[in-house]
């Protein structure tokens, strides 16, 4: 079959589509990113980039090669660590992607620990934080070693292994770091994140100052590192930190949507550490079209303070509840009766935000 010549308006419009192409591609780049900017809410120390590849890691950070099982899901994505457990089927047969996004401290510590659930048939994002003092046993360890947040000393791998057990043999399909300063960098390059900050924030120690007054806003870079890091003055400690960053990511996506996408994502390619390949990358954007912050919501890993050994944990309540948890986010389902499902809202006592 003879194969007819382009004309000069179909090179033009397959010049076009390209064009359109590449800048869904960064948008989604850029939300998966931002997804990211929240997980170093606390001091980081990582100097890493974003790559289609695996990531080369600084072994001064604690950092190893993570391999993947060579396992792929139904739509050709990689396998970090496969879903197991009561809810094995369900893992299964979902079209889910999940995205591991952690911060760490420049102790090995991560300080924060999300996991984003992006269901791409119904445009889906749904974010699970685990409090950094959640408990976690582990043999030969103590104090606060045995916060979840320390596992992070062994690499982001044995972190994904936590939070895989936690959240009752979840898959987790890429793992995502951010840098210190890449929040810093990445919120200036998208001129700034509205926040209507609802507390005063001011506090000083040796390597941070804080001073932000309440009220609406925009937070540059500098002030949004400031905003993430804030934890002492919430009446319910490290947790109503994780609801204002829940909330700040929500704003930032919001207006990624309308940021200069081309100077954004070259802040964030520079910025973002992370195993998210490009096939991934253009098998998201291709679902993520007209997707809004209405269509993000988040949790927390139920649970309540406790103090064990004279420090304070975040304890973890029954496996029913976490499953309770995991039915409403894989299956659309409110949480059964007596079940106890911890929405996250930064602004809900104040009635400004619906989920």
């Amino acid at each position: 079959m003879r194969r007819e010549r382009k004309t000069g308006d179909d090179a033009h419009d397959t010049a076009k589509a390209t064009k359109r192409r590449m800048r869904v591609s960064s948008k989604i780049t850029i939300i998966i990113s931002l997804l990211v900017i929240v997980a170093a809410g606390t001091y980081i120390g990582v100097n890493s980039t974003l790559d289609a590849r695996f990531m080369e890691k600084d072994p001064k950070a604690g950092y190893r090669n993570v391999e993947h099982t060579g396992q792929k899901t139904p739509e050709n994505l990689d396998i970090l660590i496969p879903g197991d457990g009561m809810f094995a089927s369900e893992f299964r047969d979902t079209k889910r992607v999940n995205i591991l996004l952690l911060g760490n401290t420049n102790e090995g510590l991560s300080d924060t620990i999300m996991l984003a659930s992006f269901d791409p048939d119904v445009q889906q994002l749904d974010l699970i934080s685990i409090p950094r003092d959640t408990y976690y046993e582990r043999p030969g360890y103590a104090a606060s070693f045995l916060k979840i947040n320390a596992v992070f000393h062994e690499g982001p791998m044995a972190t994904a292994e936590a939070v895989h057990e936690i959240l009752l043999g979840i898959p987790i399909n890429y793992y995502a770091v951010i840098e210190y300063d890449g929040i810093r960098n990445i919120v200036d390059a998208m001129d700034g994140v509205p926040m209507n900050v609802k507390q005063p924030m001011h506090y000083t120690a040796r390597d941070i100052r804080i001073d932000i007054d309440p009220g609406e806003q925009v937070l540059d870079g500098e002030h949004a590192v400031q905003f993430l890091r804030f934890r002492m003055g919430y009446a319910s400690g490290d947790v109503g930190r994780v609801e204002a960053q829940q909330q700040f990511l929500k704003n930032a996506a919001k207006k990624a949507l309308d940021s200069n996408i081309p100077k954004t994502a070259s802040t964030i390619i520079d910025n973002v550490d992370s195993d998210i390949n490009l096939r991934a990358m253009l098998y998201i954007s291709s679902k993520v079209s007209g997707m809004s912050e209405s269509n993000i919501k988040s949790f927390i890993l139920p649970g309540t303070y406790d103090n064990k050994g004279g420090l304070s944990f975040w304890v973890r309540k029954p496996d029913s509840d976490i499953a309770a948890l995991l039915r409403q986010v894989y299956g659309g389902e409110s949480a059964a009766s007596g079940f106890s499902i911890q929405e996250s809202s930064y602004y809900h006592e104040q009635g400004q935000i619906e989920d």
